[in-house]
């Protein structure tokens, strides 16, 4: 966080870019997220970690979904 307000006060950002920065990643959130799903889903099939699309199998691709944002979050090596 205190490199974001770093940057927002180094680069001299408005309340009005910051809002063009939120709306963005409001738009793009789910469009990430869908595709995050997508892509564990076709791993987890073709590794053999869900046989199916059952419960269980949508409830294990949430769980890798919500581990790999996590992990991207707290990622400290960009």
């Amino acid at each position: 966080m205190m490199n974001t307000l770093h940057a927002i006060h180094e680069h001299n950002i408005t309340s009005e870019d910051q809002d063009g920065i939120t709306a963005t990643v409001t738009g793009v959130e789910e469009y990430v997220k869908e595709h995050i799903w997508q892509i564990l889903e076709n791993q987890m099939l073709d590794a053999g970690v869900i046989q199916d699309t059952g419960d269980k199998a949508y409830a294990m691709i949430e769980i890798g979904v919500r581990e790999l944002i996590y992990k991207l979050n707290t990622d400290k090596h960009r």
